[in-house]
């Protein structure tokens, strides 16, 4: 029987800890009127999560994010589908770790922040309706990594800790920003990576969040935190006023 409930009365995190009480086998869909998400669950422990800011699959987000080409995409994926008896079974992350294309460290640590990505996403719904359906397993997604109910719980409470202080700067998706005529002093001594390169040459003449998240491919966490600290560290300045959250 499937087990249902609404955000207003029943939270995400309060349904991760039953299901991972219960050392649940299943998948959670979560629905609203602008947006889906799904998390699928094997004995309590999640170990795939998807929504409308996350629905690439695995091989294109190795590929989007440079770990893997896409010529090693398309040599694994054709491998999936020939490969011998013996081997059969073989999830995607397994052929790309197996064939050499990446460590297996690095697929677990990549699988474990995309979960975490995508959750958080998800742990910021005010209003929706939930529901489990037991023993509904993902199977093409199961790649044999899995994230722990608490450590999710724990990461999500974080960002949006964080992302509380970010929305008393950037209040919408709609807030834009400009490169500062006259950087600060501080400048002189921040190491910019080649993600925060990115954003502040598109911020040239002066861009929405919005804007800068469509040019980039960033989620609007990610898109938020650089241009926060580049704001506190002088390197942008905000159109308009200073407007409060909503």
């Amino acid at each position: 029987m499937a087990l249902e409930g609404n955000l207003k009365d029943f939270s995400i995190a309060d349904m991760f800890r039953l299901l991972a009480t219960g050392r649940k086998t299943g998948t959670l869909y979560l629905e609203r009127e602008d947006a889906q998400g799904k998390v699928c669950f094997k004995k309590g422990r999640v170990f795939f999560a998807s929504s409308n800011w996350h629905r690439e699959s695995l091989g294109r987000r190795l590929v989007k994010a440079s770990v893997i080409s896409e010529k090693q995409l398309r040599q694994a994926l054709g491998l999936q589908k020939i490969q011998k008896k013996e081997k059969a079974g073989r999830r995607l992350g397994q052929i790309l770790v197996d064939e050499g294309y990446l460590d297996g460290k690095v697929l677990e640590t990549f699988i474990q922040d995309q979960i975490n990505d995508t959750l958080f996403d998800l742990f910021r719904w005010e209003e929706g309706e939930l529901r489990f359906e037991p023993d509904e397993e993902c199977d093409d997604e199961d790649i044999g990594i899995s994230v722990s109910v608490e450590n999710i719980i724990m990461e999500s409470s974080r960002r949006l800790e964080l992302w509380s202080r970010i929305r008393q700067k950037i209040p919408s998706m709609d807030t834009e920003f400009v490169m500062a005529s006259t950087p600060g002093d501080k400048t002189m001594e921040i190491h910019l990576k080649p993600r925060e390169w990115m954003l502040l040459c598109y911020l040239h003449g002066g861009r929405s969040v919005r804007e800068l998240v469509d040019l980039t491919g960033y989620n609007d966490f990610e898109t938020a935190k650089i241009l926060f600290g580049m704001h506190a560290a002088g390197l942008i300045e905000r159109i308009g006023g200073e407007a409060e959250a909503q």
